[in-house]
């Protein structure tokens, strides 16, 4: 039976169920897409995905899914490419443009050459993008396979690490609201720089470890974005957390204020 929660809220896209595992479901293949947020579009849409640490062609991705460590090394030119790559760029520079070169001949994506040239711009020196990724959480791979598939669809012997809800901004508003409702202070979502994948998986994962876990708002990466806009529309976010807190929100939904007048007003 679907969940209070779900009904209230009007989801226009099915809770995700994400979790490790060291056996792929059978019927389930490993998909060489460029960006795993593609895997997240098929997800919603009602299918069982998986990733691997070397099945997706971003270099990001196992990272961001806490499947290995954030390794700059692995990146096309090394750890200085990568650092010049979301921050300033690498066509001004001898071994950034003989990189780029070797890209265009190699038939790289448009995108990953014109940002590989330009930078992603998301931090302002490749000082700062050095910093962020040495405070990455740890990731902790708890299975070969990280798999994302609709909540609904969970068998029995099948426990999620965490919950994502793809929403749009009421919906999201509502998911703040409730993850502070029956907790102390105000700071109980965060809004943390990083890819897309980071927002799925990494540092939601890491919340789960903590007694007292945040929910993680993604979805905020341009790049990921990019990819989604088409697939899920533009005015969506994600919302995840820990599965013992989505079910903590799920038991306090039908007492909270989604029953009220001004959220009942909001869905008409």
């Amino acid at each position: 039976m679907q969940p209070y929660l779900e009904k209230a809220l009007d989801l226009q896209f099915p809770p995700l169920a994400i979790y490790y595992t060291d056996i792929l479901p059978e019927n389930v293949k490993l998909q060489p897409v460029m960006c795993s947020m593609f895997l997240v579009a098929q997800a919603v849409k009602g299918k069982t995905v998986a990733l691997s640490k070397d099945s997706c062609r971003c270099h990001g991705a196992a990272s961001g899914f806490g499947l290995s460590k954030m390794d700059p090394e692995e990146f096309p030119g090394g750890s200085k490419c990568f650092l010049r790559f979301l921050s300033i760029g690498n066509e001004s520079w001898e071994q950034g443009k003989g990189v780029l070169e070797h890209l265009k001949a190699a038939g790289a994506p448009k995108i990953l050459i014109e940002e590989f040239a330009e930078g992603e711009g998301f931090c302002k020196t490749p000082e700062l993008v050095e910093d962020w990724v040495n405070g990455l959480p740890e990731a902790k791979p708890e299975g070969a396979y990280v798999i994302l598939k609709p909540l609904s669809k969970l068998e029995e012997n099948e426990t999620p690490k965490v919950v994502s809800l793809l929403v749009n901004p009421d919906q999201l508003s509502a998911l703040v609201v409730l993850a502070n409702y029956a907790r102390k202070g105000c700071d109980n979502v965060r809004i943390p720089f990083g890819a897309g994948c980071n927002c799925f998986g990494l540092y939601p994962f890491a919340e789960v470890e903590k007694e007292a876990p945040c929910a993680i708002v993604g979805l905020t990466d341009i790049s990921a974005r990019f990819y989604l806009n088409k697939a899920l529309g533009r005015d969506i976010l994600s919302f995840t957390v820990p599965y013992t807190m989505y079910e903590e929100m799920v038991n306090n939904a039908s007492d909270s204020f989604l029953s009220r007048y001004a959220w009942r007003t909001i869905m008409k």
